[in-house]
């Protein structure tokens, strides 16, 4: 199995067997002494780096900005996400907003912590009329209200119950 590792991988102790993979964006923000070690020993023992090209990278983009996450989405996650989508490699990741994404795209998505995230599409909703804020308002621009950020899963409807 190919594993595509965000950054998140890192900075715990975490082991994983198959082929191993990160981007050379997750090698430059790991730091700290500890998670450094730990990225030199995963080198040593067969972690690769790959890169994804500018198509992969605008879908990504494209699909977080459909599902509301691009905002919060930086680089290093791109890069990883869309290095998963043109390899066919498996996300490991703790970050909701790159599983979310990564479900919206149907790429498989390995958790590093014990609950994984559902799909959801976020959108800016105003506090005070509960209109729905296009991409670039700041405000509402009905009654000028601040956004709230909502999520709404993208789940199969439940079938209803019946009443006898």
């Amino acid at each position: 199995m190919q594993y595509i590792l965000d950054a998140s991988f890192f900075f715990a102790e975490n082991r994983l067997e198959g082929d191993l993979w990160t981007t050379a964006e997750v090698a430059d923000e790991i730091r700290d002494h500890v998670s450094k070690m730990r990225f030199e020993v995963l080198s040593a023992e067969g972690l690769k780096i790959g890169g994804a090209g500018p198509a992969e990278t605008a879908a990504v983009k494209s699909a977080a900005e459909k599902s509301g996450d691009l905002r919060v989405l930086s680089d290093t996650d791109i890069s990883v996400i869309a290095f998963a989508l043109a390899s066919g490699g498996t996300v490991v990741s703790g970050d909701f907003a790159v599983q979310n994404v990564c479900r919206h795209l149907k790429i498989p998505v390995k958790s590093l912590l014990s609950k994984t995230a559902k799909k959801k599409v976020w959108k800016l909703i105003c506090s005070g009329c509960g209109a729905e804020i296009p991409a670039g308002e700041a405000d509402c621009p009905i009654c000028g209200a601040p956004p709230k950020k909502r999520g709404t899963e993208k789940a199969a409807a439940k079938p209803k119950r019946q009443k006898y």
